[in-house]
């Protein structure tokens, strides 16, 4: 209580000061030359030598894109390109042609930068955990995973479809090329995040023969952009009408 009053005190000796009361100081310019490059505090120089070793190996630069890319629904050059990667990637880890692929928006955490892309842009992008997975789905099961993410007019970054959507029903409905033929069986390769239930996805109940390959997905991103950079290809993306409503009034939602 004691302090408390004493605070008060001082406060309304500061509020009833002269208005007249004057402060003098007084300053000198000081040059920005090459003398502040002079490190005086070696305790960080320390602490980043300690480290740069660690973080040197995110500043490689992997690619050079014309453009900044942003994700956005229902489909964007940036989400395209994330499930294409994915579908490419397990096409050369199993040996075997995919028919789809997927992964979510909520997996993809910034937009790529215009110009160099270094490997720290794509950690930012895809910062999490997530492994390829590929597995075996009867054509009815995919039919009936596809039209639930359509009806809730949620569909996901998806790779090697044709969507076209009015409301909440398919116009038209193609995987690898054509209509879902309902006894066939396909394959699909996604993250495990999904795989789990992530999103409110379920795919364990109609998976069979799953492959974990233990591949991270952005390790096979930045892969995939070095082979893309030393064949001399900068990084174009581009949404090209895979997933389409004929009722969206703003693409970029």
């Amino acid at each position: 209580m004691k302090q408390k009053i004493l605070i008060i005190f001082v406060l309304l000796l500061a509020w009833a000061a002269p208005a007249r009361a004057q402060f003098t100081y007084k300053w000198t310019p000081v040059p920005m030359d090459s003398t502040w490059d002079m490190m005086t505090d070696f305790r960080a120089t320390q602490i980043i030598d300690k480290y740069a070793p660690q973080v040197a190996p995110l500043q490689e630069i992997i690619g050079y894109a014309e453009d900044e890319y942003d994700r956005y629904r229902p489909e964007s050059g940036l989400s395209n390109f994330a499930a294409d990667v994915i579908k490419a990637v397990a096409e050369q880890k199993t040996g075997k042609h995919i028919d789809i692929a997927l992964t979510n928006f909520g997996g993809i955490r910034s937009s790529l930068p215009k110009g160099a892309v270094r490997v720290y842009d794509i950690f930012s992008i895809f910062p999490f955990d997530n492994s390829l997975v590929v597995f075996d789905i009867k054509g009815a099961d995919l039919r009936r995973f596809l039209e639930q993410m359509i009806a809730r007019r949620r569909v996901e970054a998806l790779s090697g479809v044709k969507i076209i959507i009015t409301g909440r029903q398919a116009d038209t409905l193609e995987v690898a090329g054509a209509p879902i033929d309902d006894a066939k069986t396909y394959k699909f390769a996604t993250i495990n995040f999904l795989m789990d239930g992530g999103d409110g996805v379920v795919l364990s109940d109609v998976a069979f023969n799953r492959i974990d390959t233990g591949v991270w997905i952005r390790d096979a991103i930045v892969e995939y952009l070095k082979a893309q950079m030393e064949r001399g290809e900068k990084i174009v993306l581009k949404p090209d009408g895979r997933v389409q409503y004929t009722d969206w009034e703003d693409r970029k939602r």
